[in-house]
């Protein structure tokens, strides 16, 4: 039996709380002032007025990033907001009203398209309650030994990549499933098997944004960002052809990782494959909804995936099955019962983050910072695998400060296009959008922390791990994950062409 925690004093919950406003606010002003010191210092060398206000906005948006010193909706307005002023009020610079178009640029971006489109069927999807039955029939498919049981987890993260675009809404799909099944059986959530469990859904939801175009809302925006800067589209199935067969790698190595490292009491789980069928029976027969839902799904995946032969972009895609999900008769939903449950404070971000992407790459100031940090170093001038390993492990390092993938890929994905740009100066053969896919792949898959990203934090939240135990697979994973990708690159990638 768990002991009765003690009692704090009275005040102690209330001067823990002025203790971390007191730090946001610190945080805050660190902002502020760092904005307005790189606003109003200068003139540099090689860098335009304009980008230099644009890296002062950034360095605003990644400290609050990293701090959270504000909420990352009220960062996207704070973004779209310092953009306006700081453009519109610059010396000889645009006028309000075209700054504020240039704020606005990400809210009409195809891969801003593409995010709310995911959002919006994630939430139809998790509606109607269809992901609960297929992740059951994956269970019970995979059985229910204790390591079929990891397996069934990620094979079910994975699956649901092609029908749940959203990293997040797949994590907060599955961990109560796996929570619900380790308490029915009648074990406690720190059990070995709640361990097991959770951390194999922590890990393979990192992973299974890796390699589906839809499959993670920061896949679209690096597109977006390689077609700004480099003007070379990617399709949806390319980026599969790309990226499905590292991910696939990665998928058995957490596997074979969780099994080795987190040990269970027993083979077999007892009553386990009862408790998955009564669960089945309990959701009855299949509704007419909820086939119907598969159907334009699967119909949404196939069109996806031919876009070399219709000619139907992605997101003209997503656009037109949001359309016949909300539809009266052959739809499932409609747009009252959607609208309150999607994240707008996501979509708002991911609009930001774009917005000062573009930005950074069409004012030239993310290829000013990147040739004054690591071009400084001597990398540009190195072979380009060299280039790629330098830049592999800085995204690495960098990535650990973000508590959001989405905040990382805003930030780090036009800093390293910027670079490749400024290397391409020098070595004109490099593949720049290649390279830039690539490296979005480490954002997506390192996530040494639990709270390194919203969805590991959500299994984080269950309760059924301590931090330290996710950090213990994290960081031999995240390792192992480098070293696979380097083999991809010399080999795979390369044999396609994009690097």
């Amino acid at each position: 039996m768990a002991s009765t925690p003690k009692l704090r004093p009275a005040g102690g919950a209330t001067s823990q709380a002025s203790g971390q406003n007191y730090r946001k606010l610190f945080w805050l002003f660190a902002a502020i002032a760092s904005m307005l010191l790189i606003f109003f210092s200068g003139p540099y060398a090689g860098l335009s007025l304009e980008g230099q206000r644009v890296l002062g906005i950034l360095a605003f948006a990644v400290i609050v990033w990293i701090s959270e010193a504000i909420s990352y909706p009220l960062s996207s307005v704070c973004i779209f907001a310092f953009i306006t002023l700081g453009l519109g009020f610059m010396p000889g610079g645009a006028k309000t009203g075209r700054a504020l178009s240039m704020a606005l640029t990400g809210l009409t971006n195809g891969g801003w398209v593409l995010v709310v489109t995911g959002l919006f069927i994630a939430v139809i999807m998790l509606e109607t309650g269809l992901e609960k039955r297929m992740a059951l029939v994956i269970l019970k498919i995979v059985g229910t030994r204790t390591r079929n049981l990891m397996a069934g987890m990620i094979v079910a993260m994975s699956v649901f990549a092609f029908f749940i675009p959203s990293i997040t809404a797949r994590a907060a799909t599955l961990c109560p499933i796996a929570v619900g099944l380790v308490e029915a059986l009648g074990f406690n959530r720190r059990s070995q098997l709640g361990k097991a469990l959770m951390l194999s859904l922590a890990i393979s939801s990192s992973v299974s944004g890796v390699g589906v175009l839809s499959g993670g809302a920061q896949n679209p925006v690096t597109v977006s960002f390689v077609e700004k800067a480099t003007g070379q589209t990617i399709t949806w199935l390319q980026w599969l052809l790309y990226g499905e067969p590292f991910a696939l790698v990665l998928t058995v190595i957490t596997y074979f990782m969780v099994t080795r490292m987190v040990k269970v009491e027993f083979d077999e789980v007892p009553g386990g494959r009862e408790l998955v069928q009564q669960q089945l029976e309990k959701l009855g027969k299949m509704s007419s909804r909820e086939k119907r839902l598969f159907v334009i799904l699967l119909l949404t995946i196939v069109a996806w995936a031919a876009e070399p032969l219709h000619k139907i972009d992605a997101n003209s895609v997503s656009v037109l099955t949001v359309l016949i999900l909300l539809s009266p008769i052959v739809g499932v939903t409609d747009w009252k019962t959607v609208v309150p449950k999607v994240d707008w404070g996501a979509i708002a971000l991911f609009g930001a983050g774009i917005s000062l992407g573009e930005l950074l790459i069409r004012t030239g100031a993310a290829a000013w910072a990147a040739k004054q940090s690591l071009g400084a170093m001597g990398v540009t001038t190195m072979a380009p695998l060299m280039v790629m390993i330098c830049c592999a492990i800085a995204i690495t390092l960098v990535r650990t400060a973000f508590s959001s993938s989405t905040s990382a890929v805003s930030a780090l994905i036009p800093t390293v296009l910027g670079f490749l740009v400024t290397v391409a100066a020098k070595q004109p053969n490099i593949k720049i959008a290649g390279m830039t896919v690539v490296s979005s792949y480490i954002i997506l898959f390192v996530c040494i922390l639990p709270i390194n990203a919203p969805h590991t934090t959500i299994a984080y939240g269950t309760g059924c791990y301590e931090a330290r135990e996710h950090t213990r697979i994290g960081i031999p994973f995240a390792i192992v994950g480098l070293l696979v990708w380097l083999l991809f690159y010399v080999t795979y990638w390369r044999w396609l062409g994009l690097v």
